[in-house]
Protein backbone atom coordinates (compact mmCIF):
# COMPACT_ATOMS: atom_id res chain seq x y z
CA UNK A 1 0.00 0.00 0.00
CA UNK A 2 1.08 3.26 -0.87
CA UNK A 3 1.18 6.65 1.14
CA UNK A 4 -0.78 9.30 0.73
CA UNK A 5 -0.72 12.97 1.05
CA UNK A 6 -3.21 15.67 1.15
CA UNK A 7 -3.30 19.37 1.36
CA UNK A 8 -4.81 20.56 4.42
CA UNK A 9 -4.38 24.20 4.53
CA UNK A 10 -2.25 25.97 2.03
CA UNK A 11 -2.39 30.16 2.19
CA UNK A 12 -2.07 33.34 3.50
CA UNK A 13 -4.49 34.47 6.21
CA UNK A 14 -5.25 37.06 8.48
CA UNK A 15 -3.95 37.33 12.09
CA UNK A 16 -8.18 36.55 12.99
CA UNK A 17 -8.58 34.28 9.97
CA UNK A 18 -5.32 32.61 11.01
CA UNK A 19 -7.17 31.75 14.39
CA UNK A 20 -10.57 30.83 13.34
CA UNK A 21 -9.04 28.13 11.10
CA UNK A 22 -6.45 26.82 13.84
CA UNK A 23 -8.58 27.10 16.57
CA UNK A 24 -11.62 25.06 14.80
CA UNK A 25 -9.05 22.43 13.86
CA UNK A 26 -7.98 21.97 17.63
CA UNK A 27 -11.72 22.18 18.82
CA UNK A 28 -12.68 19.54 16.72
CA UNK A 29 -9.49 16.87 17.65
CA UNK A 30 -10.08 18.29 20.96
CA UNK A 31 -14.51 16.83 20.53
CA UNK A 32 -12.94 13.88 19.01
CA UNK A 33 -11.24 12.59 21.97
CA UNK A 34 -13.87 13.73 24.19
CA UNK A 35 -16.17 11.76 22.57
CA UNK A 36 -13.85 8.75 22.61
CA UNK A 37 -13.61 9.18 26.13
CA UNK A 38 -17.21 9.57 27.00
CA UNK A 39 -17.92 6.12 24.52
CA UNK A 40 -15.34 4.15 26.13
CA UNK A 41 -16.27 5.02 29.49
CA UNK A 42 -19.97 4.64 28.85
CA UNK A 43 -19.50 1.01 27.06
CA UNK A 44 -17.02 -0.49 28.69
CA UNK A 45 -16.83 1.53 32.04
CA UNK A 46 -13.14 2.50 31.74
CA UNK A 47 -11.33 6.05 31.06
CA UNK A 48 -9.34 5.98 27.65
CA UNK A 49 -6.06 7.09 28.58
CA UNK A 50 -4.66 8.17 25.26
CA UNK A 51 -8.17 10.25 24.32
CA UNK A 52 -7.57 11.88 27.78
CA UNK A 53 -3.81 12.72 27.03
CA UNK A 54 -4.30 14.21 23.78
CA UNK A 55 -7.04 16.11 25.32
CA UNK A 56 -4.50 17.95 27.51
CA UNK A 57 -1.83 18.50 24.96
CA UNK A 58 -4.22 19.42 22.40
CA UNK A 59 -5.31 21.82 25.24
CA UNK A 60 -1.75 23.26 25.97
CA UNK A 61 -1.42 23.15 22.23
CA UNK A 62 -4.42 25.63 21.81
CA UNK A 63 -2.97 27.85 24.64
CA UNK A 64 0.56 27.87 23.18
CA UNK A 65 -0.73 28.94 19.98
CA UNK A 66 -2.80 31.99 21.22
CA UNK A 67 -0.41 33.15 23.37
CA UNK A 68 1.71 32.93 20.03
CA UNK A 69 -0.73 34.77 17.93
CA UNK A 70 -0.68 37.72 20.33
CA UNK A 71 2.26 39.15 19.43
CA UNK A 72 1.26 39.90 15.78
CA UNK A 73 -0.98 42.80 14.52
CA UNK A 74 -4.76 42.52 13.35
CA UNK A 75 -3.92 43.16 10.04
CA UNK A 76 -0.61 41.35 9.89
CA UNK A 77 -0.72 38.12 7.11
CA UNK A 78 0.52 34.69 8.62
CA UNK A 79 1.44 31.67 5.85
CA UNK A 80 -0.01 28.56 6.95
CA UNK A 81 0.83 25.16 4.99
CA UNK A 82 -0.60 22.03 6.64
CA UNK A 83 -0.20 18.76 4.64
CA UNK A 84 -1.19 15.58 6.50
CA UNK A 85 1.15 12.52 5.64
CA UNK A 86 -1.25 8.90 5.90
CA UNK A 87 1.19 5.82 6.10
CA UNK A 88 -0.52 2.31 6.18
CA UNK A 89 0.57 0.77 9.67
CA UNK A 90 -0.29 -2.25 11.15
CA UNK A 91 -3.18 -3.15 13.02
CA UNK A 92 -1.27 -3.59 16.61
CA UNK A 93 0.19 0.07 15.95
CA UNK A 94 -2.96 1.72 15.91
CA UNK A 95 -3.15 4.80 17.80
CA UNK A 96 -6.11 7.95 17.31
CA UNK A 97 -4.58 11.08 17.76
Amino acid sequence: MNNHTTKLIDGSFTKENAKSVLLKLIGDKISYHQLKKFSNEERFNHDHEHSQQRITELSSEREQLLKWLDQFEDAEKLQINCKIEIVPVEAEVLQDS
